[in-house]
């Protein structure tokens, strides 16, 4: 069997750009946790998700907080009303 490819930190980063581009405020992304570790291996992720609070449960990349899901490679966004 394969192993799954995650999406790097570039990806994510467009993401969020154009979400931005757009005038769109995201509360939170949830990130699936074998995409976060993914991500976590990338220093520039790892040192904004570690500097961004000591409480795991308020982690967050860019100002959006971050929540991590079972679901393996999800990357899912939820935009302010």
């Amino acid at each position: 069997m394969a192993e799954q490819q995650y999406l790097d930190l570039k990806h994510l980063d467009k993401q969020l750009d154009e979400f931005e581009k757009k005038k769109k405020k995201i509360k939170k992304m949830r990130i699936g946790y074998k995409l976060f570790a993914h991500l976590m291996g990338d220093e520039k992720f790892a040192h904004h998700v570690s500097e961004s609070a000591l409480n795991p449960d308020k982690r967050s990349y860019r100002k959006v907080k971050i929540k991590i899901t079972s679901d393996e490679g999800e990357l899912t966004f939820l935009e302010k009303d």
